[in-house]
């Protein structure tokens, strides 16, 4: 068999621009989109929240506030997941590990408890060809908290039940200051005509 004539068979050239099928507008938007904002580009724009450190306390509680509870820990890499819909929106879970201290009657118990904070993301167009990823400041009910309580008293259980709904509102309120730091908004901006620009041949060529 001629090399030539099988090397030109398996040759796949691209198609010429008008042999391509034309299609609207608004489905040309939706597979910009769809391109666009992609699980992987979520998780690089918030790929700096992995980390921070969480610090909560001491708080007194109990009878008279003779204990104190507090919790040092940090968060762990966010996951993200797509979500089925009409709308391209994204299931972010952030997981927060916190070592937990009370301090009763002249001792110290710690235990782990791991934390961990649901939003859901959707993708936005906005005006001047913005693609922005609109992230809604999470509440103490997207807050879910599971305590280690292997070994504990029952008065121990008791001061962090009591403290638990505030727990939950300090992590809400920690992680929406989190999502809005400049460094995160802006990488959940994207100018799209910023970036076509810079992109131009004849801005290539100036900068040549």
């Amino acid at each position: 068999m001629d090399n030539k004539k099988g090397n030109d068979m398996a040759e796949d050239p691209k198609p010429s621009p008008e042999s391509r099928q034309d299609y609207s507008y608004e489905a040309f938007g939706r597979d910009f989109f769809e391109h666009a904002v992609t699980v992987e580009r979520v998780e690089q724009a918030l790929a700096n929240l992995t980390g921070n450190e969480v610090n909560f306390g001491p708080r007194d509680v109990g009878p008279g506030g003779l204990a104190s509870i507090k919790a040092e820990g940090s968060i762990r890499e966010p996951s993200v997941t797509r979500r089925e819909g009409d709308l391209i929106e994204f299931a972010l879970m952030i997981p927060i590990d916190l070592e937990l201290s009370v301090r009763l009657a002249a001792h110290d118990h710690r235990f782990k408890t791991e934390l961990r904070a649901h939003l859901r993301l959707t993708a936005r167009a906005k005006a001047p060809l913005h693609i922005f990823i609109d992230v809604p400041a999470p509440s103490e009910n997207d807050i879910d908290v599971k305590v280690n309580a292997q070994g504990l008293r029952a008065s121990v259980l008791d001061l962090v039940a009591d403290v638990e709904g505030e727990l939950k509102r300090y992590v809400a309120r920690y992680v929406g200051k989190q999502i809005d730091k400049p460094e995160i908004r802006r990488m959940r901006d994207i100018d799209v005509r910023r970036r076509l620009e810079s992109n131009a041949p004849e801005q290539q060529a100036k900068n040549a």
